[in-house]
């Protein structure tokens, strides 16, 4: 088991060992903790845990890098269990990565009182980089600069089933490659993206039941766009295409409701002008998934 850390303070070695030999199971003789740069002559290698830690300029203070044998630890917590456990035993934030988005800036923070939100961690290019968290998806009393939002790139990167466009996809064709089919393409990716903001609302905003309010507008322009292109498809192409945003904008209408605009007026600044736009500007979802 390996295990990824950076905290925002810097424990002592000998706490450090202590809340790791607490986090899985083993006596804090078990554990060797040791700066990264330090003789590693001088290190206990044939520990069960082994910890190997640098200083931080910025946000996060220690960088912790730590190898859990799994012959001499049988039934070590995964990352996320150790990280709240340490968090608890140092009395220091954890952050560690959130692997289930692909984005080099992605993290979990675990606080000492029990909270795990979402972090984006980024590091500047200097020789020696400045870490900064730049936001968080709850408050962290560790981090008073972050600011506290939605992260949209964690729910750019959620998997939605799309039927639809699925479906769609099919009767075009598998590539779409004929230069005449260009318009269709665009649709198409516009179905996708509409539906992935319908399957969401259905389904209670799963998986996360949260959706940032700047994602949702990019949904609705993009909405916009599949009106547009479906405007100057001929039939064959465009006949699939228009049966699947019908299907997708009544499931649509049925998880909304008509308030004259006012939601979107204000998210959009442009007041009652909203109007003039579609209908779908004139609606909001029934449960505010960003409140």
């Amino acid at each position: 088991m390996i295990y990824t850390f950076l905290t925002v303070h810097r424990p002592a070695p000998a706490r450090m060992a202590a809340a790791l030999a607490g986090a899985v199971g083993v006596p804090a003789a078990d554990v060797d903790v040791a700066d990264e740069d330090a003789d590693p002559a001088g290190r206990n290698w044939d520990a069960p845990v082994l910890c190997g830690y640098r200083e931080l300029l910025g946000d996060v203070a220690l960088s912790w890098d730590v190898y859990v044998s799994d012959g001499a630890v049988p039934g070590a917590p995964d990352e996320p269990a150790a990280a709240r456990r340490v968090a608890a035993a140092t009395g220091t934030t954890v952050l560690y990565p959130a692997t289930d988005v692909p984005h080099p800036s992605a993290y979990w923070a675990a606080t000492p009182a029990g909270t795990v939100t979402r972090a984006r961690l980024y590091a500047s290019d200097d020789e020696e980089p400045v870490h900064t968290v730049d936001a968080v998806e709850a408050p962290v009393p560790h981090l008073p600069d972050a600011r506290v939002e939605l992260l949209a790139e964690v729910y750019r990167a959620q998997r939605i089933p799309v039927p639809a466009t699925e479906a769609v996809t099919a009767a075009l064709g598998p590539d779409g490659t004929e230069p005449a089919q260009a318009p269709a393409r665009r649709a198409r990716d516009a179905l996708l993206l509409w539906e992935r903001l319908v399957r969401r609302m259905a389904a209670g905003w799963a998986p996360a039941g949260r959706y940032p309010p700047d994602l949702y507008l990019e949904d609705l322009r993009t909405r916009d766009v599949l009106a547009e292109q479906l405007a100057t498809l001929p039939p064959p192409l465009g006949g699939p295409l228009a049966r699947a945003a019908e299907e997708l904008d009544g499931v649509f209408r049925a998880h909304t409701r008509d308030d004259g605009g006012e939601l979107l007026g204000r998210l959009t600044r442009s007041g009652a002008a909203v109007l003039d736009r579609a209908w779908w500007w004139h609606r909001r979802p029934v449960r505010l998934p960003w409140t």
